[in-house]
């Protein structure tokens, strides 16, 4: 690689890191906005009430103050989408909308729902791994099967892989054939 293009690649990492960093910067402020709206509201609100229940309205709003520095600090910790070429790009956020692609050759494994179920799980776990966490860290699942009667067969499979049992629903998938 030339000097010239090392120059312009990094130029471009620069101006994507720009870009991400004005993106955090802009939600940080909405969401201080928000909060500042929220604190005003509450404000207002503690105008109007008599004096009587002064002592309760200073304990919400301390406790109110404290939400919004919560705010405040989550707006550090925003969400990152995680990827990994081990497995096929979510359809959202998290490790969503994964269907069982082998990710070297694209197209779906097996044609039993054990094979799929198991392509599934692979995925995923490479989508935990890339995002530093694992099975055992997952909170809630949701399991679409195109047909109920599968659901033995394929709760086997995601008994291997959550051992944990995350809270999940598996709701039937309506599919167009």
């Amino acid at each position: 690689m030339s000097k010239k293009d090392k120059e312009r690649k990094d130029a471009e990492k620069k101006q994507k890191k720009e870009a991400k960093k004005l993106k955090a910067e802009k939600a940080v402020e909405a969401v201080k906005e928000k909060a500042a709206r929220k604190k005003a509201e509450l404000d207002d609100l503690l105008g109007e009430i008599p004096t009587v229940h002064t002592d309760e309205l200073q304990k919400y709003a301390e406790k109110h103050e404290k939400m919004a520095e919560s705010d405040d600090k989550a707006e550090d910790e925003i969400l990152t989408t995680v990827s990994t070429e081990k497995a096929p790009a979510a359809i959202g956020p998290f490790a969503s909308g994964q269907i069982p692609i082998n990710p070297k050759t694209g197209e779906i494994d097996g044609e039993d729902i054990q094979t799929q179920a198991r392509r599934v799980m692979k995925n995923i776990g490479k989508i935990l791994k890339k995002a530093g966490t694992s099975y055992d860290h997952v909170v809630k699942t949701t399991c679409f099967l195109a047909d109920l009667a599968d659901f033995a067969a394929f709760n086997e499979v995601y008994g291997e892989y959550f051992t944990e049992k995350p809270a999940r629903s598996s709701p039937r998938a309506f599919c167009v054939k």
